[in-house]
């Protein structure tokens, strides 16, 4: 990531001693007070801020199935938090690393070698509730509340200095040499006290939303023992989460005082997992991968290997070997993500009208499943079927929350039919959802520029423009 997105994602790993006094539930009692050094709002404008520049970062994976499978996984823990008015985005970054973490505001990003390296759902979700607990319990605040003469321009050095130290290396000279030295190195020293309030109201979190609790121990102890294999090159995840013997001992012993409850594995999650596999690094490293994996019978669910390496040869420009792992997937397996891949396939191979034939048939199983629904839609705009597009976009936009993804295409429909106000209008919808407050607005400028624009375009058009205008100049008075 950028060094600017990589200093400010640190700031999310900040850390206070916990002094706040502990409910029978065990989670702590946050009470009023760190809200009087970074209010709610200011925190979720912080992380809004934060994200928009990680959102124009090339590292963060813009794969619609796997963003609304994390998103939904995520929100299932969420929901069971001790903070149900908290909105939480959960991204996937494209980094081998192992790691996670949690910024202001309720944005969780999860690396894609941490999701490869989790052998269970329940194991994904165990770190998703640790960095939602550090969100629900608001460590920047509390850390803030400690320092309340520590400004952002502070908070953002003091970034760097935990960044450095995240990576195993010192603090950097700049750091060092400014008159907060002293109190970086104390911040920086109060992580692992963080890191067990984390652990513990993560895992009320993961038992309460009905996964493993020990998959939480089990995750951690492997990355004990990499740790003690490769010492300095030990995974990311334990420098920026400092994982000690007690601390895993600890969460082993909060395991053991649930009762045993066996979980059923998730197929989208082995789904999930091989398709961010064979999405990113070399293309023919991977198909190598999926290969050897499948030979040597080395594999969680044998199906989502067959997938994962369907995904990397059309990635490589192979449909027809493509299709030939598809169907041994589809031997063994039915679901709407595998007619997704086989819908692209076709798009690979210039059949649209097959493709479109097999979306709609796949819908009409899964009528919600938010990759076909996308697929499809792209499919027609393809076909330059423009008002279909239209049509099914505007559909998908009014049924989903996160409906930002759809825009886009809506945009796209538009800008087929030679609506140039509707499209900028669409478009300005899609960057203000992805934090892209200027773009957003200047996109309605040009749209109100459009020769011969109806009275009712242009008067949701103004309107949307005063209130974007009126939101960007109170974020300038707060900075």
């Amino acid at each position: 990531m950028k060094p600017l997105i990589t200093a400010l994602v640190a700031c999310s790993l900040l850390s206070a001693p916990i002094t706040a006094p502990v409910h029978a539930s065990g989670v702590p009692d946050l009470g009023d007070s760190a809200q009087q050094v970074l209010s709610r709002k200011a925190e979720q404008a912080l992380g809004d801020s934060i994200m928009a520049e990680i959102r124009m970062d090339s590292a963060v994976i813009d794969d619609v199935e796997a963003r609304d499978y994390l998103n939904r996984l995520g929100n299932r823990l969420a929901s069971v938090s001790n903070d149900r008015h908290q909105r939480f985005e959960f991204f996937v970054v494209n980094d081998a690393t192992l790691n996670a973490f949690a910024l202001p505001g309720g944005y969780i990003g999860v690396h894609t070698g941490l999701i490869a390296t989790t052998q269970s759902e329940s194991e994904l979700a165990a770190v998703l509730s640790h960095e939602i607990a550090h969100v629900t319990q608001r460590h920047i605040s509390r850390f803030l509340e400690k320092d309340q003469n520590m400004g952002m321009a502070s908070l953002a050095l003091l970034a760097i200095g935990i960044l450095a130290a995240s990576k195993g290396g010192p603090v950097p000279e700049a750091v060092i040499a400014t008159s907060q030295a002293l109190q970086i190195q104390g911040k920086i020293n109060f992580t692992r006290t963080h890191e067990t309030e984390a652990d513990s109201v993560g895992m009320q979190y993961l038992a309460a939303a009905g996964f493993d609790p020990h998959a939480m121990p089990a995750f951690f102890g492997r990355m004990e023992k990499a740790a003690r294999v490769y010492g300095e090159g030990a995974p990311v995840y334990l420098r920026t989460h400092p994982l000690e013997s007690t601390r895993l001992a600890e969460s082993a012993n909060r395991a053991d005082q649930y009762p045993y409850k066996q979980v059923a594995e998730s197929i989208e999650f082995h789904l999930v997992r091989e398709r961010l596999r064979a999405l990113n690094g070399s293309e023919s490293t991977q198909i190598s991968y999926f290969e050897n994996a499948l030979k040597e019978r080395r594999f969680n669910l044998e199906a989502a290997s067959q997938y994962g390496l369907a995904v990397a040869l059309l990635r490589n420009g192979q449909a027809v070997r493509a299709q030939q792992a598809l169907d041994q997937a589809r031997k063994q397996l039915k679901h709407p993500m595998l007619e997704s891949l086989a819908a692209e396939i076709l798009i690979k191979q210039g059949k649209l009208d097959a493709a479109g034939k097999v979306y709609e048939t796949a819908l009409s199983n899964t009528p919600n499943h938010v990759g076909l629904n996308y697929g499809l839609i792209r499919c027609r705009l393809l076909q330059k079927r423009a008002v279909d597009a239209e049509h099914l976009a505007s559909a998908q936009i009014e049924a989903r929350s996160s409906n930002g993804p759809f825009y886009a295409l809506l945009s796209e429909a538009y800008a087929q039919q030679g609506n140039e106000a509707a499209a900028r209008q669409a478009q300005a919808e899609f960057y203000y959802r992805q934090g892209q407050l200027k773009e957003a607005i200047v996109q309605l400028q040009l749209a109100l520029q459009v020769k011969g624009l109806d009275f009712y375009r242009q008067a949701g058009v103004e309107a949307r423009l005063k209130e974007w205008q009126a939101e960007q100049e109170l974020i300038k008075a707060k900075s």
